[in-house]
């Protein structure tokens, strides 16, 4: 019989990637998520339905990946996932929401996310007047957006995380340039929406601010728009998955 030798190999890349979700998602579900649990080889290979050599072997390279934190033990090892690990298992959360979502009819998935106003640096004024950002936001987002960015720090843990996931999910990617004689980073980005004014959240690769900043960009000044004041408290609402209704082009 005769094989394409690169059709088999992407056939068998998909196989091993659902796979390591499986296995991921079974280490999840002891409880990894937030704690260090002890788990064994075998325990996960009676699980998974693999052969222990196998399940070592996927426990080692989910290690080595940087999904899961692994201290050795003299009885055992300790397991727990990373963010990275996580966001893994949200994005395949995400889409598979968004197949049974449209088959029901159901809303696509959004994240909810409140913060504080607070000043920046005025570095974003800077970024988003670059041409080569500016176009592809253009392009992507479907607005030029108003020099600048709204910051919003975020107070509460689940708001904290849910920054923290956005880092790991897939969005629209603005890509990064070289602008004389400097390289300027990758943007991700989420279509947004604040108080009824359409814009995006972006996390660009390259910045200061941690996972307690939220920054949004709109084609309009959103502080002017809506009076907003260093203190006052709003709430984004992020979508994952692209265009929310009535916010295309």
């Amino acid at each position: 019989m005769f094989y394409d030798v690169r059709v088999y190999t992407e056939i068998m890349a998909r196989v091993k990637k659902r796979m390591d979700i499986s296995a991921l998602l079974t280490i999840a579900k002891y409880g990894c998520n937030d704690r260090m649990v002890r788990i064994s080889s075998s325990r996960l290979a009676s699980d998974i339905k693999t052969s222990q050599q196998t399940a070592a072997r996927r426990i080692k390279e989910f290690e080595m990946e940087g999904y899961i934190e692994r201290v050795i033990m003299p009885k055992g090892q300790m397991l727990r996932l990373t963010s990275k690990g996580m966001g893994i298992l949200l994005q395949t959360y995400h889409d598979l929401a968004r197949i049974f979502d449209s088959r029901n009819g159901g809303k696509r998935n959004t994240y909810v996310i409140t913060g504080e106003v607070s000043s920046g640096m005025g570095e974003g004024t800077y970024y988003t007047g670059l041409p080569e950002y500016r176009r592809q936001f253009i392009d992507k987002f479907g607005f030029a957006p108003s020099p600048g960015t709204l910051n919003l720090k975020l107070k509460t843990e689940e708001d904290i995380k849910n920054r923290q996931a956005l880092q790991h999910l897939n969005g629209i990617m603005i890509k990064g340039f070289t602008h004389e004689n400097r390289t300027f980073g990758d943007v991700k980005g989420f279509r947004a929406t604040i108080d009824g004014i359409k814009g995006a959240v972006i996390i660009p690769a390259r910045t200061h601010h941690g996972s307690s900043t939220l920054e949004v960009i709109a084609p309009e000044n959103i502080r002017d728009s809506i009076n907003l004041k260093d203190g006052d408290v709003v709430t984004v609402r992020i979508y994952i998955d692209g265009e929310e209704d009535g916010h295309n082009r």
